[in-house]
């Protein structure tokens, strides 16, 4: 029985792990826009925010210079921001506050555990209602269950094109 249990316990990672790039590999995109400045993706994503509910969860995937930053730039206006928003790639998180609401920018490409995501409180920040989370490189939390999750995934030519797909 002992050595079952080992068994099973090394193969539920893979088996979880198979499970989400045949689901991910199936998903269409409910969305797919074409833009070719960075004044388009902004406007893209100003239009797209003011469809967002509050306690959604937004993840960003996308290469270096893939548009996540331009997007969540225009995403902060659409909600009514007027901050500056700046990459939160040194600090991590960024958070902004509009009267009773909040927009949390994470940038995770430097964390290496979930361990250290837990630290900083990010289950705590995810599960604010009266707020809306941009995170890039989400990849570290995939495992978590998020109940308003969307997906963004941005893909860029080398030029100013970008593609944007929306997954819900």
């Amino acid at each position: 029985l002992h050595g079952r249990l080992v068994w099973e316990s090394r193969t539920l990672p893979v088996f979880i792990f198979s499970l989400y790039l045949y689901i991910t590999s199936n998903m269409q995109p409910i969305s797919s826009t074409k833009t070719t400045s960075p004044e388009q993706t902004t406007n893209f994503a100003i239009n797209f925010a003011k469809s967002v509910d509050y306690g959604s969860i937004i993840l960003l995937r996308g290469d270096l210079g893939s548009g996540k930053t331009t997007f969540t730039k225009g995403f902060s206006k659409g909600l009514g921001f007027d901050d500056i928003i700046l990459s939160p790639t040194y600090p991590i998180l960024n958070e902004y506050k509009l009267k009773y609401n909040y927009l949390y920018h994470f940038d995770l490409y430097r964390l290496k555990s979930m361990a250290e995501f837990l630290e900083i409180g990010g289950l705590e920040y995810l599960n604010n209602e009266a707020a809306i989370s941009l995170i890039e490189w989400p990849e570290l939390i995939d495992s978590i269950d998020m109940v308003n999750k969307i997906e963004i995934e941005f893909l860029h030519d080398g030029n100013n094109n970008r593609i944007i797909k929306v997954y819900k």
